[in-house]
């Protein structure tokens, strides 16, 4: 009986590991509203994937490249952003932007933002061709 105990538990602890967001790399996409979504996902390494409308982009990215959106994140506070934040007066139809640095996703409806802004131009001129 304790044998079945230790593999069923074994078993539903290891069922969210593979559920769960990527931890390293960085994410921007865009949900919602009146425009065909898209993400691009740069891992750690620097290679870029993207799945739906994304815009043109590069493969890789340099370790520069890499190093610089680093230092964005920091410099703009990227962590203690809040994890949702719905700007005022916000049309319905505008989409949602998402940045992922690690395991922390940012979702921003609308430009209210000033340091979720300045991160995702700097990943939108890093992943630009």
């Amino acid at each position: 009986m304790h044998t079945f105990a230790a593999i069923a538990a074994l078993a539903l602890a290891a069922v969210p590991a593979a559920s769960t967001a990527p931890t390293t790399g960085f994410e921007l996409g865009r949900t919602g509203g009146n425009i065909r979504p898209f993400t691009l996902r740069i891992d750690t390494a620097g290679v870029v994937r993207a799945t739906g409308a994304a815009p043109a982009h590069r493969r890789r990215l340099t370790k520069l490249q890499l190093a610089a959106i680093n230092r964005a994140a920091f410099v703009d506070g990227f962590q203690t952003l809040p994890v949702v934040t719905l700007c005022r007066g916000t049309l319905p139809d505008v989409a949602t932007l998402s940045i992922r640095v690690g395991g922390r996703t940012v979702r921003v409806n609308g430009p209210c933002l000033a340091g979720f802004n300045r991160l995702w131009t700097a990943l939108s001129r890093a992943v630009r061709p």
